[in-house]
């Protein structure tokens, strides 16, 4: 039963992304379908982004009062409805509002995956089960775009369709076969959620490791998202075409990456493959700054995505290395902050960019990502886990 449970984690895990990075493929269909400008489509990212990053804060303690079970069930149906809405719009605004709603709802089920896969792991795969559910966000993140592409041509909403019948087919797996899952033991309020909150921020550990996270995918995504302008719009001029295919290398290499990290976390330990993962992301960073080739390009990023699957695998089996009681919250706090970093990173690094140039700004990610090694090795002077 445990290895159904698992693979039900990680197509749960798969869900989210999927639908969360499919617009990236529509953005000339949803512009035209509504006659707007496909930039301003890309206003939906941040619409989905920002309440997935900040409701994650609370969905942990939330899920304290209640269960995990009945906790990600509720997300995944609020999911479901704002998949729906979506592949209903019929206006940019319409499409925008029903993202928010697959924001929320999926910020109820994304850290509560975390902690219920330590627990079906055990002691000794928590490393191997991060890697894979690390494998399983990535492919979700590469395949989005894919089935949006598939169906641009078709029509667009069936791909929001089927991103709802998979939603749909998880909250009957999770309903079935997390039955019996332990309620909690106390009534929902205001003042449980802040102090479960508050107890994981005043936490050393957890709270150095999540602002690792947060400039860590700050400084991924600032990566991607200038490399992809940089290729696009600099001397190379290369088409949206090849810029996807570069793009793409980095995911997928992180499918193929992140089980192997996942069981070198649990064979050398997490401090000794987050460090190999953060110095890898770092100098295939520094080196993009000196890129002039097409070739160059797909090498280094190939092995910023290779360091990125090493750090996810083993940040997210330091932060679940808690007392059973902060599970939840440890989790929810990290993916909150991680993502926050995401979700910003074009807000912050833009202007950036437009004053130095992509050199400089390469430079100042991979630098960022040293930052995020150091505040993992601080966070070791933190309180023991139990």
């Amino acid at each position: 039963m445990d290895r159904y449970r698992e693979v039900v984690v990680y197509i749960a895990g798969f869900t989210g992304p999927l639908a969360g990075n499919m617009v990236l493929a529509l953005l000339g269909t949803l512009g035209s379908e509504w006659n707007v400008e496909s930039v301003d489509v890309l206003l939906s990212i941040p619409a989905f982004m920002f309440p997935f990053a900040l409701v994650q804060l609370v969905s942990g303690a939330i899920s304290n009062a209640y269960d995990r079970r009945s906790t990600v069930l509720l997300g995944l149906s609020v999911y479901a409805i704002g998949t729906v809405l979506a592949s209903a719009s019929g206006s940019l605004e319409f499409f925008i509002g029903a993202r928010v709603v697959q924001g929320l709802g999926y910020a109820f089920v994304n850290p509560i995956l975390v902690a219920m896969l330590s627990d079906i792991a055990g002691p000794n795969r928590q490393g191997q089960v991060m890697g894979y559910f690390g494998s399983s966000t990535t492919a979700g993140v590469s395949v989005g775009p894919l089935l949006g592409g598939a169906f641009a041509d078709i029509n667009w909403r069936f791909a929001f369709l089927t991103v709802t019948a998979l939603s749909i087919a998880m909250i009957a797996l999770v309903w079935f076969l997390f039955r019996g899952e332990r309620r909690g033991d106390r009534r929902l309020s205001l003042s449980a959620v802040f102090s479960d909150i508050s107890g994981a921020v005043r936490h050393r550990r957890i709270s150095r490791l999540s602002a690792s996270g947060f400039l860590a995918f700050m400084a991924f995504a600032g990566v991607i998202s200038f490399v992809a302008e940089y290729m696009e719009t600099g001397p190379l001029a290369l088409g949206p075409e090849e810029v996807g295919i570069a793009l793409s290398v980095s995911g997928f290499v992180g499918i193929f990456v992140a089980p192997l990290a996942g069981r070198l976390v649990d064979r050398r330990g997490a401090i000794c493959c987050v460090t190999v993962g953060f110095l890898t992301s770092a100098i295939g960073a520094f080196a993009l700054s000196f890129a002039d080739e097409y070739l160059h390009f797909l090498v280094l990023l190939l092995i910023t995505g290779s360091g990125g699957a090493f750090i996810w695998a083993s940040l997210l089996t330091m932060v679940v290395a808690v007392p059973p009681s902060m599970k939840n919250t440890s989790s929810s706090v990290f993916n909150s902050s991680r993502f926050l970093g995401y979700a910003i990173s074009p807000l912050v690094f833009a202007p950036i960019y437009l004053a130095t140039g992509f050199d400089q700004l390469m430079i100042l990610c991979a630098s960022i990502g040293l930052v995020a090694l150091l505040l993992v090795f601080l966070s070791r002077d933190g309180p023991k886990e139990e």
